[in-house]
């Protein structure tokens, strides 16, 4: 399994970056408007959407406002669905802890809640990596490999030292010990982030403790999509990547970090603020 992982991650992941570091942004905009078509179609599948009519309405309710979005200038709108995509990632913060999982009656009740909730959390996160790209394209690639790196540390040290579960009623294979382990794997990438950019010393600080955040927002992103699976029963959400599973449980993370990390990037003025246009 660990050696498809890395086998896929390398044949797909490694040209993808090399696209995302280098390319122009209008091919990022497509790239990520693929993956995230995809990601929308197994989302779907979770949600009970089983007609192919009913799965291809909701990816053209995903795809078409990214491609809107990515392609016109930062407006007044790209800045308040930031502002309300945080919001929504917080709203679901707090409500991870009651969750608990219902009778298949109730399941099949929400799931055009769970549809309409890919098109809250996904069109910001396809804005939000589109956005960040035309800025500073490496601060994506960064962000993907930070994602990436808090997901391996959690494996390895939930593997290691797992003992007290994190949500065992979203995802009882996730230990605390594990998010520790993760998230001192992303310190260290971050200080070598920091290091490579050549950042003053508050701003290295700054930098850090937003990394740092990121890494325990990418969880949240991760226990949501925990949670589309278990009201659909589901281990994967599709098998496209051969030992990763579905498209959605390798971005899963990224749909909550990246508007967080964009987000933080601009409030915190470690990057420059296009001005909004009218």
């Amino acid at each position: 399994m660990l050696k498809q992982r890395i086998l896929t991650a390398s044949v797909l992941g490694l040209p993808a970056l090399a696209l995302v570091a280098w390319g122009p942004n209008w091919v990022v905009l497509l790239l990520v408007s693929l993956i995230l078509g995809l990601a929308t179609w197994e989302w779907a599948g979770l949600a009970g959407l089983r007609g192919a009519s009913a799965r291809g309405l909701l990816v053209a309710g995903v795809v078409i406002p990214v491609l809107a979005l990515g392609a016109s200038p930062i407006g007044a709108l790209h800045y308040l669905i930031l502002g309300l995509v945080l919001l929504w990632w917080l709203v679901v913060l707090l409500i991870l802890p009651f969750y608990r999982e219902r009778e298949v009656d109730e399941k099949a009740n929400r799931g055009h809640l769970f549809a309409l909730a890919a098109i809250v959390a996904l069109v910001p996160a396809g804005m939000s990596l589109v956005w960040l790209h035309a800025l500073v394209p490496l601060l994506v690639v960064y962000l993907v490999v930070l994602v990436g790196l808090a997901d391996t540390g959690a494996y390895f040290a939930g593997k290691t030292f797992g003992r007290n579960p994190l949500a065992p009623h979203i995802s009882p294979g996730k230990t605390r010990e594990g998010l520790f382990g993760g998230l001192v794997t992303v310190l260290a990438f971050a200080i070598v982030g920091a290091a490579i950019w050549g950042l003053e010393p508050m701003d290295a600080l700054v930098f850090l403790l937003l990394s740092v955040l990121i890494g325990l927002v990418s969880v949240v992103g991760d226990l949501f999509e925990s949670i589309l699976k278990r009201e659909a029963g589901e281990k994967d959400s599709g098998s496209l990547l051969p030992g990763h599973g579905g498209i959605l449980d390798r971005f899963d993370s990224m749909v909550a970090a990246a508007p967080v990390f964009l987000a933080g990037l601009l409030w915190l003025a470690l990057i420059p603020a296009p001005p909004a246009a009218a």
